[in-house]
């Protein structure tokens, strides 16, 4: 009889163990597959909030840009606010950003690049791209960028959402992506600019250019 009520016990305390083991399986499932988009609709959504102005602008311009790198952080507080307010803003041009993380010297720009582009499928890239360089000293120490959200982004976006869709490999698929277009376009560096008129390309630009600079090239561009 006690042996019969020992195996009852185990019997029982197994099914809890495998119940608990089967529910928490399916929660990190369900939780990883909080943004299960196709691969394709992943990079249209991500890529829809990653760029601004009109589509129907004559020029467009396509930065590759590391969130560690100091310049890049440099055009996007000092220069890219004039470029928005002389040229997008008035239809002139279309800009769109694409990841190129230099992951040999900046070890959480790859990291940082998912935090953003996860963002966006809470259409709110622009608004993390921001955070992410104004502040860019205080995660580039440590690369905890899911605690610099929940300090700095707090009622922009659901970090606990974005955390998610860091951990899903589209996400990892795409910055990958744009560092091989990046690489077939010879970026050797960031920020790098293509300037394009229609689809031809007017000039490339490899690195930093203060407004003044780059100014003379955009008005060049548009006439």
């Amino acid at each position: 009889m006690f042996r019969i009520l020992i195996s009852k016990l185990f019997k029982q305390a197994m099914f809890v163990i495998i119940a608990l083991v089967l529910g928490s399986a399916f929660l990190n499932n369900a939780n990883t597959k909080a943004y299960a988009l196709s691969y394709k609709n992943f990079v249209k959504t991500v890529n829809k909030y990653r760029q601004e102005g009109s589509p129907n602008a004559n020029v467009t311009i396509i930065e590759y840009s590391d969130f560690q790198c100091p310049w890049c952080g440099k055009f996007e507080e000092k220069d890219l606010p004039y470029v928005i307010k002389n040229y997008v803003k008035t239809g002139k041009i279309f800009i769109e950003f694409r990841d190129f993380p230099l992951t040999m010297i900046h070890p959480y720009a790859f990291k940082a690049a998912e935090y953003a582009d996860c963002a966006a499928l809470q259409g709110k890239y622009l608004k993390v791209r921001s955070l992410l360089y104004r502040y860019q000293s205080d995660w580039s120490v440590v690369g905890d960028l899911y605690y610099f959200l929940k300090t700095h982004a707090k009622g922009i976006v659901n970090v606990d959402k974005i955390e998610s869709c860091v951990k899903s490999l589209q996400v990892k698929r795409l910055i990958k992506s744009n560092m091989a277009a990046g690489i077939r376009l010879k970026v050797s560096g960031t920020p790098t600019f293509f300037i394009y008129r229609g689809l031809i390309l007017y000039k490339k630009i490899v690195g930093y250019r203060p407004y003044p600079q780059l100014n003379k090239i955009l008005k060049k561009a548009v006439n």
